[in-house]
């Protein structure tokens, strides 16, 4: 819910799996670079769409969650802070 709050799309709830495939084009329509900037200002690591098929992939990005609840709460405090500036 916190990733649709900031502004990522997620077309399909997960269901059992420990990622979310999210598209990112309301911020950048290069989830590669999206990606390089999350992790050089935001010190968050999420996945390029690109990694993992080719529909829409430079649109999407990936997020993996088998971390406890206070990190990704970290995590997503940092994309907030940083996408809203």
């Amino acid at each position: 819910a916190e990733l649709k709050d900031i502004g990522f799309k997620i077309p399909v709830d997960p269901a059992g799996a420990i990622y979310i495939y999210a598209d990112c084009s309301k911020f950048s329509k290069d989830s590669f670079q999206f990606c390089q900037d999350l992790l050089e200002k935001a010190g968050v690591a999420i996945a390029p769409g690109l990694d993992f098929g080719v529909n829409r992939a430079s649109e999407h990005v990936r997020f993996s969650y088998p971390k406890p609840i206070s990190v990704l709460a970290e995590g997503v405090k940092r994309m907030r802070a940083y996408l809203s500036q």
